[in-house]
């Protein structure tokens, strides 16, 4: 846990990651940038902890919270997965129908 910060006891870890995770569960219009730095930021982790939790580099990840990497979807899958989140596509706006031969 990040050095800057008072330490949790365990029972305050597993409340903050249940937290974390309804928080983005209610937004699934969050991008793959936006979910990693939130996961990482509230659950206090330092990018080394991130790192070795998840098997990517700590640079990569740095990048990907910046909005400067383009991770592969196994990278994403390695960065959600320790937390028990999927990439998932969902719709941004309401459903269009199709007619005809479109």
């Amino acid at each position: 846990m990040d050095k800057r910060y008072a330490q949790m006891s365990p029972a305050e870890q597993v409340e903050r990651r249940r937290e974390v995770l309804s928080h983005i569960q209610a937004r699934p219009e969050l991008s793959v940038d936006q979910v990693v730095s939130l996961l990482r930021g509230e659950l206090r982790f330092t990018l080394s902890e991130y790192s070795r939790l998840t098997g990517v580099s700590a640079r990569v990840i740095q990048d990907i919270e910046q909005g400067r990497g383009n991770p592969t979807l196994g990278t994403v899958e390695k960065l959600l997965a320790p937390f028990g989140l999927k990439l998932a596509v969902v719709s941004s706006r309401a459903p269009r129908l199709i007619q005809g031969g479109e």
